[in-house]
């Protein structure tokens, strides 16, 4: 059974580290700026005791939609035992709930084109054009109505 809960930010470094950005080492410098901010929440599936997918969630403005209350989806990720299993897919209804009682219309992330499908299996709108992230390449923005 996969739970969903509230971690703490230094918990979601080891899978930033391990499956997002591989260049770095699981610590510090896997923060991101914004990760203590009162409003920032992260929220890691935990299976048999382990963090096996994190999401970091982040008040900010959804670029061409200034002043709607909207929170953007930060270095979001699966360690690969996991993939396909329904973890994010958790992570992301449990992250739609906090944000809905927070009074939060919109959620909105730069999606890593391997992902795409997964934001559109849980209904999002992937929109504009495709644009190259260094060190992560190809990546689409993607956004949800709460």
């Amino acid at each position: 059974m996969i739970g969903v809960h509230i971690i703490a930010p230094e918990e979601t470094w080891s899978i930033r580290a391990g499956i997002l950005w591989p260049e770095k080492h699981a610590g510090p410098e896997c923060a991101l700026d914004g990760d203590g901010d009162p409003s920032t929440f992260h929220l890691g599936a935990i299976y048999r005791g382990d963090v096996v997918s994190i999401g970091t969630f982040m008040k900010a403005d959804q670029p061409d939609y200034p002043g709607v209350l909207a929170y953007r989806l930060r270095a979001m990720g699966t360690i690969t035992s996991h993939q396909g299993k329904g973890c994010g897919a958790a992570l992301i209804e449990k992250a739609l709930e906090v944000l809905s009682g927070r009074g939060v219309e919109r959620i909105w992330c730069d999606a890593r084109h391997v992902a795409l499908g997964f934001y559109a299996r849980q209904n999002w709108d992937i929109v504009g054009p495709t644009y190259e992230v260094p060190l992560r390449g190809p990546h689409r923005r993607a956004f949800k109505l709460i």
